[in-house]
């Protein structure tokens, strides 16, 4: 039972130092019928007492993509059944909404899962979404934004807690999560579009990673580190940023010349601020004009304007 205790620990003593779970809450645990989550289903059975959980519930979403697919939405309902535990259960038509708006099929079954659990929780008044998002999980999302492009903040992937959504196994490596499943004889229904090499995230987990493995076994472990020294450095930025973009201000305006004197790293940072978020070419065509006039159009209506000693954003028409 070594392995079994060494996962909840984990989230023991994530709860201690983050607290990710407010004593009292309500909590919606999303359940794919996967080992993730089923073993994210029995850590806050177990440790329901530790967080004073008032109440716990189960929620699970059916694609429609496949033909386990029924089958995984009953295995759902034994297992609530089996637990005395409340389910609901939303399903969709996930690739006929993702032909129909032109959307990628991934990107749409998250919207729509996402959305069936907020409702849920909204609905039903739960405080909180508890997902089975892991360490393993957390490398992969690093990995991808690191590939397709991103600052800091993209590469540091997601937060043990966002808003209403919570990752009780933040810290816990799939290998845990096995080891828990074994230890306590769990059953799960295994989803063969984890091993599809056309979803980019298959190929980073199945073909990428094990590479990095061979070069370091704690590849995990390691990232988990080097995520927390990057995350208060960049902390610290924000603050930096924040209190230079306040001391900048003039209405919608930032002032320029102060700003250009300023280190790269605290200019993109002001710029981003002052816009709302745009991509790093947009940043970059914006930080042009510190030394010149003109205007960049940003889309959604809104453009940014350097006139005389101000840095603006404004609105078309």
């Amino acid at each position: 039972m070594k392995e079994l205790s060494k996962l909840l620990r984990k989230v023991i003593a994530l709860q201690k130092q983050e607290e990710i779970i407010p004593k009292g809450s309500s909590v919606l645990v999303a359940l794919s019928g996967g080992v993730d989550s089923v073993v994210l289903t029995h850590a806050m059975l177990e440790l329901k007492n530790f967080f004073r959980v008032e109440r716990l519930a189960l929620a699970h979403f059916n694609h429609m993509l496949r033909e386990e697919a029924e089958e995984e939405e009953e295995f759902c309902r034994r297992m609530a059944q089996e637990l005395g535990l409340e389910i609901f259960v939303g399903r969709e038509r996930v690739r006929e909404v993702a032909q129909r708006e032109g959307k990628n099929l991934e990107e749409t079954a998250r919207e729509l899962r996402y959305s069936f659990l907020r409702e849920v929780r909204r609905r039903e008044g739960f405080d909180l979404i508890a997902t089975a998002h892991h360490l393993n999980d957390l490398v992969e999302t690093a990995l991808i934004w690191l590939v397709r492009g991103a600052g800091l903040e993209g590469f540091l992937g997601f937060e043990p807690r966002e808003g209403e959504i919570v990752r009780p196994l933040y810290r816990a490596t799939r290998e845990e999560i096995l080891a828990f499943a074994k230890a306590k004889g769990l059953k799960w229904v295994e989803d063969p579009s984890n091993r599809d090499p056309s979803f980019f995230r298959n190929r980073i987990r199945l073909e990428i990673i094990p590479i990095f493995k061979e070069v370091n076994p704690n590849l995990e472990e390691t990232f988990l580190r080097t995520r927390e020294i990057l995350k208060a450095e960049d902390d610290l930025l924000k603050r930096m940023a924040e209190k230079l973009y306040e001391s900048l201000k003039d209405n919608e305006c930032i002032r320029v010349a102060p700003l250009q004197k300023e280190h790269l790293a605290l200019q993109r940072r002001v710029i981003l601020r002052l816009t709302g978020g745009v991509s790093f070419s947009k940043v970059e065509q914006i930080r042009r004009l510190l030394s010149k006039g003109g205007e960049i159009d940003l889309g959604g209506g809104l453009r940014v304007v350097r006139k005389g000693r101000l840095l603006c954003l404004k609105k078309n028409g």
